[in-house]
C-alpha cells in the first residue's frame, strides 16, 4: 500500500524529487567539485528561485547549513554578545531560548501556555536586547503569529535585531523581508526534501553585527560564522563541501513551485486548513487544539485526540495515511496534521472521511 506522510516534517516529498534525484544522478550531480562552476551555476539557480519564491530583498544574503537548529546557534553566536530576548509558546521556541543559555548569553524570555499566543501590546521586554527571537509558526502546537505583530515589534525596538523561525511555514508565509532582520526554515517540511539542509537569510545590520562581535575578539564560530559564509556566498559556493545534493533539489524544487504560483499556493494551502479546521470545530470528540482563530496555523493543525490517539493513527494508517503525533509532553494526547504545497485536497479529505466512518 502507498503510503501518504502527512507528518511535520520529515513530511511527504514533493511529488517531483524521484525525478530530479534521477536527473541529478545521471548529470553526477552528486560527484561534482563544490568550487566547480556546474555547481556554482546550479547554487545561482537555487538562489534565484529562493529569491523569487520568497520575494526576498538583494540585500539579503542567503546560507546553507545543515539544519534549522544549526541556525540558531549561528544567529546567536553573530548577532549577540550579551542579551537575547524569545518568545517562547512551545519547544521549537524554547529551543531557541535554550541555545542562547547554552551559549553563554543572558537570555530572557516571555512565555506563553502551549496552545496560546501572545499579547505583543502587554510584552514586557527589557534591558535592550540586541536580538528578539520569534517562533512565527510553532511546530510543536500549532501556533501561528501574525507576521504584522513581528513587523510591530520591530517598529518599537529599532535597535534590535529580529530573527524570525518559518520552519514550518515556509514557502506559504509571507513575509515583508525590509521589515525583519534575519529568517530561517529546514528543507523537510514545507519543500518535502529529504532532510539534511537548512537555510538561512540575514540582511546586513546582522553581517555589520557579526563584524562589530569578531573585532572584539568575541567568538562567533568558525568556518560557519557569518563572515565566512558570506564571502563564499558571493561566489555561489559554500565554506565546506555541502550537501550538494540537497541544494540541487531545493532549487528544482523552489522552481516548480514558483511556476504553480506563490499565490495559487497560499490559496490551496488555505484552502485544505479550512476543510480540517470545520471539521474538526465541529467533531463531537476530537478538537483543534489551538482554541484562538486568529492564532491557528494553516500549515500545522494539531487536533487533541486525548486517550484515542493510537487508535486514531492506527486507523489512518491503515488507509495509507500517515500522521504525526503530538510533540514533547503532548506526545501521547494529540495528532498533528502536516498542510504543506505537497498535500492534496484529495488527500485531506480522505482524512475527514476517515474521522467519519
Amino acid at each position: 500500500m502507498n503510503k501518504t506522510f502527512f507528518t511535520p516534517g520529515p513530511t511527504e516529498l514533493y511529488p517531483e524529487v524521484n525525478n530530479y534525484i534521477q536527473q541529478a544522478l545521471a548529470d553526477n550531480i552528486c560527484s561534482i567539485n563544490h568550487r566547480s562552476k556546474e555547481f556554482m551555476d546550479f547554487y545561482k539557480m537555487t538562489v534565484d528561485n529562493l529569491r523569487l519564491l520568497l520575494n526576498i530583498p538583494e540585500s539579503y544574503h542567503i546560507f546553507f547549513l545543515s539544519s534549522a537548529t544549526e541556525c540558531m546557534d549561528r544567529i546567536i553566536q553573530n548577532c549577540v554578545e550579551e542579551r537575547s530576548f524569545h518568545f517562547v509558546n512551545g519547544a521549537f521556541a524554547d529551543r531557541f531560548y535554550k541555545t542562547a543559555i547554552e551559549l553563554n548569553k543572558n537570555a530572557e524570555k516571555v512565555e506563553a501556555s502551549y496552545g496560546e499566543g501572545f499579547n505583543f501590546n502587554n510584552a514586557d521586554i527589557k534591558n535592550n536586547p540586541e536580538l528578539i527571537c520569534v517562533t512565527q509558526n510553532e511546530t510543536s502546537t500549532g501556533v501561528a503569529i501574525s507576521p504584522d505583530n513581528i513587523y510591530e515589534l520591530k517598529q518599537r525596538h529599532p535597535d534590535a535585531l529580529v530573527s524570525v523561525d518559518i520552519v514550518t511555514s515556509s514557502p506559504y508565509i509571507d513575509l515583508n523581508y525590509d521589515k525583519i532582520d534575519c529568517a530561517f526554515f529546514s528543507v523537510q517540511k514545507g519543500f518535502g526534501l529529504p532532510a539534511g539542509l537548512g537555510v538561512l537569510m540575514v540582511n546586513d545590520r546582522c553581517m555589520d553585527k557579526a563584524r562589530f562581535l569578531k573585532s572584539k575578539g568575541a567568538s562567533i564560530g568558525s568556518y560557519h560564522n557569518f563572515i565566512s559564509l558570506y564571502e563564499n556566498a558571493i561566489k555561489h559556493q559554500t565554506t565546506e563541501t555541502p550537501n550538494v545534493l540537497a541544494i540541487y533539489l531545493l532549487g528544482k524544487v523552489s522552481e516548480n513551485l514558483n511556476k504553480h504560483g506563490i499565490e495559487e499556493i497560499r490559496k490551496e494551502t488555505e484552502a485544505k486548513a479550512d476543510l480540517l479546521y470545520d471539521f474538526f470545530d465541529r467533531h463531537e470528540s476530537f478538537k483543534p487544539f489551538v482554541k484562538k482563530k486568529a492564532d491557528r496555523s494553516n500549515t500545522v493543525i494539531v487536533i487533541e485526540t486525548p486517550d484515542k490517539q493510537a487508535e486514531v493513527k492506527k486507523s489512518f494508517s491503515e488507509i495509507g495515511m500517515i500522521v504525526g503525533s503530538g510533540y514533547g509532553k503532548l506526545k501521547e494526547s494529540q495528532i498533528r496534521i502536516a498542510n504543506f504545497p505537497m498535500h492534496r485536497i484529495e488527500d485531506v479529505k480522505k482524512i475527514i472521511m476517515a474521522f467519519n466512518s
